[in-house]
């Protein structure tokens, strides 16, 4: 049995602190976020007030079943409109697989794109996806984290 941790509203407020300060200390001004959903659309939309990124895209994406294994075939839905530099969102970049597989359709179906980041409140230790991260906190361990958003 996996053990779970609670993550608090006052910690998604530290944590998104903590990301956007490292976006605006970065220098670099992103013109749209992609928040995935689920799990990154509260995120995605904190960040976009923190960093006053108007343009907040949707991209809705499944890896894993109800029982928690991986997907074969991933679900989407592509969102309206990317411009720009891009910031990706999500609440936490586990194993990588969802960012991997985000990185991969962002690559083909929007090549005109200009600086693409991703970023997450939080980023288990042995994520196998760092490339272009950043994250509120790495942590070491294999429990579940719970977000406030999560039932």
């Amino acid at each position: 049995m996996v053990d779970k941790i609670k993550v608090t509203w006052s910690d998604i407020e530290f944590l998104s602190n903590v990301v956007s300060e490292t976006i605006i200390k970065s220098g670099i001004k992103y013109d749209t976020i992609i928040a995935l959903g689920r799990g990154g659309l509260i995120p995605g939309a904190i960040l976009s007030y923190k960093l006053d990124i108007k343009n907040l895209q949707n991209l809705g994406i499944n890896t894993r079943h109800d029982d928690g294994k991986y997907l074969e075939t991933l679900v989407y839905q592509k969102p309206n409109s990317i411009s720009g530099n891009v910031l990706v969102v999500d609440d936490i970049n586990d194993s990588g697989k969802t960012f991997e597989a985000v990185n991969s359709l962002i690559k083909t179906e929007y090549p005109d794109i200009g600086e693409l980041l991703y970023c997450s409140l939080t980023t288990k230790h042995d994520t196998e996806f760092n490339e272009n991260t950043i994250s509120g906190e790495i942590i070491n361990t294999s429990d579940w984290l719970v977000f406030p958003w999560d039932k």
